[in-house]
């Protein structure tokens, strides 16, 4: 279905450009939409002097402080660290109106919710990014692969949102799946990160290492098959079956790719461990589920992350 947008502004924003967040932003540079990335102040700054190096080429986009903009966005796509997703999420307030359609591209299970709270669940479209391996060092950005953004409604319905979504995306080129249950799909995908990202962090493991050590690829098995455990106390349909083919993507990427906590790690700032081991833990003690893999793991990130 065509035209959803408003046809005279088309107003797409971006609030927060990490590696995965620069890699979609490069799809909408130059296109037909009024595209601007959100940031602070000091950010702006930088973005101005710096630009974004996206594999080898300079990219300068809109930048636009949120008392600058001062107007409803049709299209807002989150692109921020779990982190304090809460109060940075404030920074929206006013660019969110009546027909605004959101989307998080955070990992995890439940930004969704969180940014719903203040704006109102029924603008959110849920979604998670996958395909990916883009890493950032400073401004400069490097992926071999596109991604793909995998979204719907909660209850699997089609409606104006996904409508809008897919045809934004159609435009720009970006690749992406309308998910028949996206609930399922995204906790697949929490598993994967659960097992993946944290185990990557601890061993200093880039994609290349999965690749080739089947030791590292039981590692981050034994953490997902707890979070199927709490999977299944929520009717979810995870099974063994996903955790024995949830690592042939992994397969497909760069063997010098990096997980986002990974390269988090490397940079010396802090990840996003809530989001995965703590917030399964909290689910584990919730549902009776024992979680040591992932208490463990929650354990040695801290251990890491007190060392930067």
């Amino acid at each position: 279905m065509k035209n959803q947008l408003n046809e005279n502004h088309k107003k797409v924003v971006f609030f927060g450009v990490g590696a995965v967040g620069a890699t979609f932003a490069e799809q909408f540079f130059n296109s037909k939409y009024d595209f601007k990335i959100l940031c602070d102040n000091e950010r702006k700054k930088r973005y101005l002097e710096e630009g974004f190096i996206i594999n080898g080429k300079r990219y300068d986009f809109d930048y636009v402080t949120k008392d600058e903009y001062k107007q409803e966005a049709d299209f807002i796509i989150i692109g921020l660290k779990y982190n304090n997703l809460k109060e940075n999420i404030k920074e929206l307030d006013g660019l969110v109106g009546k027909n605004t359609v959101i989307m998080s591209l955070l990992n995890g299970v439940d930004s969704e919710e969180i940014i719903g709270e203040r704006f109102g669940i029924e603008k959110m479209v849920y979604s998670y990014v996958t395909n990916i391996d883009a890493k950032k060092i400073n401004n400069n950005i490097i992926h071999t692969t596109n991604g793909i953004i995998v979204f719907g409604n909660k209850d699997n319905s089609e409606d104006r949102k996904t409508n809008i979504i897919t045809e934004v995306f159609d435009d720009v080129n970006i690749e992406y799946t309308l998910s028949k249950d996206i609930q399922r799909d995204m906790w697949w995908k929490y598993m994967v990160n659960i097992g993946v990202n944290q185990t990557s962090a601890i061993l200093g493991a880039p994609y290349g290492v999965f690749q080739s050590s089947e030791h590292l690829r039981e590692l981050a098995k034994s953490a997902m098959r707890e979070v199927v455990a709490i999977a299944q106390a929520k009717d979810i349909s995870l099974t063994e079956d996903d955790v024995e083919h949830s690592l042939h993507r992994i397969l497909e990427h760069s063997k010098e790719g990096r997980t986002s906590m990974l390269q988090d790690v490397e940079a010396h700032r802090l990840t996003e461990v809530d989001m995965f081991s703590k917030n399964i833990c909290k689910l584990g003690k919730k549902y009776n589920i024992p979680t040591p893999i992932n208490q463990t793991f929650f354990y040695m990130i801290k251990v890491i992350e007190s060392r930067f």
